[in-house]
């Protein structure tokens, strides 16, 4: 062999064409972990390690000898190497390690194969939670996300939990529809003393990852034999929660061992929460429109409560006649109080629940508009479902009263409660059945309450486009049409819209003044 050969970086072996090697290099030894000294004059297909193709073999039992290029995985080296075989008289033989290559172009495919899982996820979860926020109903959130998580390949089946706030418990509310046992033997072991993943998952809050369902012991006997039958081996269980509550669960199962990464996970997270906020928003409508409400007054004992400690330091009492849940967690207050000073106003600015603080009326029966975003009693209560009509803060506690969706267990309230606040105390738990205003007592309270000018400014506004957008007649014009000051047309027509509104929140939600300040 020429002399640059014996010492090229690249592994050479030099034979006749009946296959006998004639010499070797030292890098051709070391890449098939063999002695040079003990190949030469062997046959290349007895020293040469043999491939699951056998390529090699194949091109020295030709005559004559091809020129052949090949890529193969060798067992016994555990090594991909790429062979190339030139023929000229005699045959040389290159041999490389391509391992690392072969290792880098696995490890890029399977990252582009993730890639490309993610944004399938991804995509899909974002068509699911179109679908939730046009959802009419529970029952709907939970087939949507059956149907639309299940329907690809990305995973075999899913099942959406409904949680029972009475027995607190989870029921089936919705699965993929397949004519395998797997739902029934679900639905059958719900109350079992061995655990299914989603029941876990109610119990902690947090979400449960299964990677080998048919071996964890922890699942009981016959769901992991259904899931065996069906191909199911790993599975995903997210809570169906808003603000610390949870009101149902979400199991996915894939029919891949560990088939739930770590992004896929925090994407369907990203589902659970979303379909949480969605059912609160449903379970709050349903005590809006119900025809029998539950009603709770609460004495609750924690000197930490925001405007317990601003009544503590200020020595007055505050008065909440109205909570408006703005939709991210936080909830707007309305606080009336005795007098409003730098000092009470300061103490409340500087609770770290509180996150905005005004003034919406400072001399006359002062009135404060407070945000909340911290964990509060308010809030607390408002992730539940309840919706808090009033509330007394004085020194040592508050008396609060609200409403309870009408499948609310006000047991788990109170104890979910009392996970956030010091002691609260069920003072009172009232059932009421709704009599719903007719359209004609609306209009007759309405017109009690307008005056003939409020109603004549109110109704020429809305006849001439005022109130549309844009505007077909502004509020110059409108009071050019009446031949009246354009001042004096805006003050009767807020004091009108000011009827209006208070007229409609107080038949849907009841009185939000004690006092009435109308002139």
């Amino acid at each position: 062999m020429d002399e640059r050969l014996c010492h090229a970086p690249v592994g050479i072996i030099e034979t006749s064409t009946s296959g006998h090697i004639l010499d070797i290099n030292d890098t051709a030894a070391t890449t098939i972990e063999t002695a040079a000294e003990e190949c030469r004059e062997a046959d290349i297909r007895d020293v040469f390690p043999k491939s699951a193709a056998g390529s090699l073999r194949a091109v020295f039992d030709e005559a004559p000898v091809p020129a052949d290029s090949f890529e193969e995985y060798y067992p016994r080296l555990e090594r991909w190497l790429a062979v190339d075989i030139h023929v000229d008289g005699d045959v040389l033989v290159y041999v490389r390690d391509r391992t690392g290559h072969r290792e880098t172009e696995e490890t890029v495919t399977q990252l582009q194969q993730r890639l490309e899982r993610i944004q399938r996820i991804n995509g899909l979860v974002g068509t699911v939670l179109q679908r939730i926020i046009d959802a009419s109903d529970r029952t709907d959130i939970a087939r949507t996300i059956c149907e639309r998580l299940s329907g690809t390949d990305l995973y075999a089946f899913a099942w959406v939990g409904d949680r029972d706030f009475g027995e607190d418990r989870l029921r089936m509310l919705a699965a993929t529809e397949t004519e395998s046992e797997f739902p029934a033997a679900i639905g059958d072991t719900l109350d079992d003393e061995t655990l299914l993943p989603a029941e876990s998952a109610l119990n902690t809050g947090e979400t449960e990852l299964v990677d080998r369902v048919a071996d964890d012991r922890d699942i009981p006997r016959r769901v992991r034999r259904a899931a065996f039958g069906e191909g199911l081996q790993s599975c995903l269980a997210v809570p169906l929660a808003y603000q610390d509550t949870v009101y149902g669960v979400v199991s996915v199962y894939s029919n891949q061992e560990d088939g739930f990464s770590k992004q896929e996970r925090e994407s369907l997270e990203t589902l659970g929460g979303i379909a949480g906020f969605a059912i609160k928003a449903l379970r709050q409508e349903d005590l809006l429109v119900a025809d029998t409400i539950t009603e709770v007054t609460l004495d609750i004992r924690d000197n930490s409560i925001p405007f317990v400690r601003a009544a503590e330091e200020n020595d007055s009492q505050l008065t909440m006649n109205g909570a408006v849940p703005r939709g991210d967690g936080s909830v707007i207050c309305y606080l009336r109080v005795d007098t409003l000073t730098a000092d009470l106003k300061k103490t409340i600015r500087n609770q770290e629940a509180i996150s905005d603080v005004r003034p919406v009326r400072a001399d006359q029966d002062p009135l404060l508009q407070v945000t909340i975003d911290g964990e509060t009693a308010i809030t607390t209560l408002n992730a539940w479902g309840a919706t808090v009509k009033t509330a007394e803060y004085t020194a040592d506690s508050v008396r609060l009263v609200a409403e309870v969706p009408p499948d609310g267990d006000v047991r788990r309230m109170v104890e979910t409660l009392n996970e956030t606040v010091a002691e609260s105390t069920l003072l009172a738990k009232e059932e009421t059945t709704r009599s719903p205003e007719s359209v004609d007592a609306f209009r007759d309270t309405l017109g009690d309450r307008l005056t003939d000018r409020q109603e004549t400014v109110l109704r020429t506004a809305h006849l001439s486009d005022y109130f549309t957008s844009p505007r077909g007649s502004t509020s110059e014009e409108v009071a050019e049409t009446l031949d009246i000051a354009g001042s004096t047309m805006l003050y009767h027509l807020r004091r009108a819209q000011q009827e209006l509104v208070e007229t409609f929140v107080e038949a849907r939600h009841g009185p939000d003044r004690p006092n009435d300040t109308r002139s």
